[in-house]
């Protein structure tokens, strides 16, 4: 296989890297924002008795129950850990055209 040329290398970082580093840039500041004011639903999805049921008419696939608005909290943070510990981050960062966190 050939290599690329500089303007197929060119073309995959702007239509392909620097929007996926924009996306991960987006995603982790909107889970973070997440965390952020999670902590009264929390409170009230571990109370001893929850009273909280999901209510949507529009035909989910699936309604869901405390235990799963946790367990995707769990989820969230551990997603949040993961970009936030891994090293290659500052590249990423880096490549966003908007500015960076």
């Amino acid at each position: 296989m050939a290599a690329a040329s500089d303007q197929q290398v060119q073309q995959f970082v702007d239509q392909r890297l620097r929007p996926r580093s924009e996306a991960a840039r987006a995603l982790l500041l909107s889970i973070e924002d997440d965390i952020a004011a999670i902590d009264d639903v929390y409170a009230a999805l571990t109370a001893p008795a929850p009273t909280w049921s999901d209510d949507r008419t529009d035909g989910p696939p699936h309604l869901l129950t405390a235990s799963d608005v946790l367990a995707i909290n769990t989820f969230i943070n551990d997603v949040r850990t993961a970009i936030r510990n891994n090293a290659q981050l500052p590249i990423v960062l880096k490549a966003c055209v908007r500015a960076v966190l």
